[in-house]
């Protein structure tokens, strides 16, 4: 059984409206261990004769038959095996990948066949040294000769043994020096056993061949053995070098990962400036997103930290509501209901609100401003902390003083910001003031008349216990609740009351209690009702919403970066077509060919990622250097999720490049210069 036949093989081509017949029902048979010359003039068919033999093109009619199989059945993956298993392929151009050095060049079969680096290393050294280029082995192509490249070339055909070498005019770039040597590498490679095709258009360099196959017009016109006077020279063979044990599946797939990271680094690094615009791309999208995130997530929690510990647990209630008839006032609530209500299960305490409004004068300066009665948990309710002077004592809160404490608003009205306002006296009067009776019944009170000032000593100033510092309305002033009543406002009920629940029951439970229990005291659900949990869960969900939506506009700088890595990844597969012939030709599958620029996009968006986040992090720095109202962090899981979205961003804008690579045909690729 002869190892390569041809059965009525022809190849046609279409060039618009012309069908072009580059071979035309060629039928022969090569034996394993010939030296076979394939010559003819340009445009005789001689080259796409040897793409078909070496499995890089497909025959349009006819078999193509190794060891008795027909190549035609097999699929892109299994030619490729039979390249990377069977054949060795000789390049007039050399075709040696630039950025690998000559080590590297010959080792390149290997990878595809799953040998590990240190094994493929040897016996590419191995074949270098034996070809005479042990002392070029970190050498690159643009380092080489014409003659040490076409030996690089014929250490990598021999890399997986080379059974089948087909040379593509290997003379035809070289001196009539290096031409010579070439022939003779040829011939003793013949002689060591390996079956030699060679394609050339010159009669001299064929008559080194046993057997002279002359093609014209894509049909064998002459098929015979050397010509006399020009015998087959026997040189004495040299010792093969070491061989080398191929990896299964799973190693292979480990050896090529490595070598696509590689090549991407090294590809990366070959395009400076591109990889530098690509990644600032990518950057910009991923500090967008990262730095919104971190920024919406140190608001979210800040806004939700001091709206929580304001309102968890709180409900306000207050006297009228919407459904009541125009013009009806409902009464205010008494002391007892109050009483009754701190009864309620699921109840901590109820305070009521005693709140007037007020003027307030100091010099030549006025404030109308809201007066409220204070008791010693007033601070911790209200979330208020002292910022000068002290809080009322137990003496002043049971004895009614005349001593106030201004926020932080009423202050800067009532007062410059250069001018203390502890031991101060200010004015206060309200049309408020005695009216009731406040002396009613009370002890010692002295109820002071209609619109009359009253003196007030200011022993302190509060502000908000929160990073945000909130101030609503018009400043608050606190006296003690005694002094309130018996002074200001002696009325026994209140307008409004708030409860802090003690979290054995829900919210929702508590609130409902609380309002079967007014209706059943009052008669009628006469007031209305504000629940702080309710409210929260609300807000939760709104600035939820809120950086959901800043995500998605900065997610669209993240697109347009994934946009120009796929662009740039198109250039590339462009600019390096004829890398992606030589890798298949020496045996890289469809799926390795993807692989590799999948890989390269996925490394350029990752390392665009991590430049991303650095950004991030140190405008992190630089934010809560200059401000400690927010705190804003990048945290590992950001971190984990930039890194994971740059790798969804190279997959998916890098999958449409790699695609186009794999699909390309090992001939028109390598055609490409």
């Amino acid at each position: 059984m002869a190892l390569i036949e041809l059965r009525g093989v022809s190849r046609r081509y279409t060039l618009g409206d012309i069908e072009v017949r580059a071979l035309d029902g060629i039928t022969l048979a090569i034996e394993a261990g010939e030296y076979v010359a394939i010559m003819g003039q340009s445009g005789s068919g001689k080259s796409t004769l040897m793409n078909v033999l070496g499995c890089l093109d497909n025959p349009t009619e006819g078999q193509f038959l190794i060891d008795g199989h027909d190549a035609g059945q097999l699929g892109p993956d299994e030619l490729a095996a039979l390249r990377r298993e069977r054949f060795g392929f000789i390049f007039q151009r050399y075709h040696l990948l630039p950025h690998l050095d000559a080590r590297g060049n010959a080792a390149l079969p290997a990878v595809y066949a799953g040998v590990g680096s240190a094994a493929r290393s040897a016996r590419a050294q191995a074949l270098l040294e034996r070809l005479g280029l042990g002392e070029r082995l970190h050498h690159k192509p643009n380092e080489l000769s014409g003659g040490q490249q076409q030996r690089v070339s014929i250490a990598r055909a021999l890399m997986n043994g080379g059974q089948i070498i087909l040379a593509d005019e290997p003379t035809g770039a070289l001196d009539s020096t290096s031409g010579a040597e070439m022939l003779a590498l040829l011939e003793e490679l013949n002689a060591a056993g390996h079956t030699i095709i060679l394609v050339t258009h010159d009669p001299t360099v064929a008559a080194h061949a046993s057997r002279v196959i002359e093609l014209r017009d894509g049909r064998v016109v002459k098929d015979e053995g050397t010509p006399s006077g020009h015998p087959v020279l026997a040189l004495p063979s040299a010792p093969e070098a070491p061989a080398v044990q191929k990896g299964g599946g799973l190693r292979r797939l480990q050896v090529q990962w490595r070598e696509a990271l590689a090549t991407a680094w090294l590809s990366l690094q070959g395009n400076r400036l591109r990889t530098f615009l690509s990644m600032l791309g990518i950057s910009i999208g991923i500090a967008s997103v990262v730095s919104i995130v971190a920024l919406t997530g140190a608001a979210r929690s800040t806004f939700e930290g001091e709206f929580r510990s304001t309102m968890s647990g709180k409900i306000w209630i207050w006297r009228g509501n919407s459904k009541l008839p125009p013009g009806a006032q409902p009464p205010s609530f008494r002391l007892i209901e109050l009483d009754a209500l701190r009864q309620l299960p699921g109840v901590a305490s109820v305070q009521g609100e005693r709140q007037i409004p007020a003027l307030l004068r100091h010099r030549t300066r006025d404030a109308n401003l809201n007066v409220r009665g204070a008791d010693a948990g007033t601070l911790i309710e209200r979330k208020l902390k002292l910022e000068a002077g002290r809080f009322f004592s137990a003496y002043e809160l049971a004895d009614g003083a005349q001593v106030l404490v201004l926020d932080e608003q009423s202050r800067q009205a009532l007062f410059k910001d250069t001018e203390s306002p502890i031991g101060k006296t200010v004015l206060l009067s309200s049309s408020a003031v005695g009216d009731g009776g406040g002396a009613e019944g009370r002890p010692g009170a002295t109820a002071a008349p209609s619109g009359a000032s009253l003196p007030f000593v200011v022993i302190g100033t509060v502000k908000a216990d929160s990073q945000l510092g909130f101030n609503f309305g018009n400043g608050n002033a606190y006296v003690p609740e005694r002094t309130f009543i018996q002074r200001l406002d002696s009325r026994p009920a209140v307008d409004a009351f708030s409860v802090q629940m003690d979290f054995t029951l829900p919210p929702e439970e508590v609130l409902r209690h609380l309002t079967h229990r007014l209706v059943a005291l009052r008669g009628a659900e006469n007031f209305s009702n504000w629940s702080g949990d309710s409210e929260f869960r609300k807000m939760q969900d709104f600035t939820a919403g809120f950086a959901a939506l800043f995500a998605g506009v900065g997610a669209i700088a993240l697109l347009v970066g994934g946009v120009g890595v796929m662009n740039i990844m198109l250039v590339s597969v462009s600019e390096r077509t004829r890398e992606i012939g030589i890798r298949m030709a020496v045996g890289a599958r469809q799926g390795d060919v993807r692989l590799q620029f999948l890989i390269e996009a996925v490394v350029l968006c990752c390392l665009g990622g991590l430049v991303g986040v650095a950004f991030s992090w140190l405008g992190a720095q630089a934010l809560n250097a200059v401000q400690d109202k927010l705190l804003v962090s990048v945290s590992w899981a950001a971190l984990g999720v930039a890194f994971a979205v740059s790798s969804g961003v190279g997959l998916v804008f890098g999958t449409v490049p790699a695609r186009r690579a794999a699909a390309l045909s090992p001939v028109d690729a390598l055609a490409r210069e």
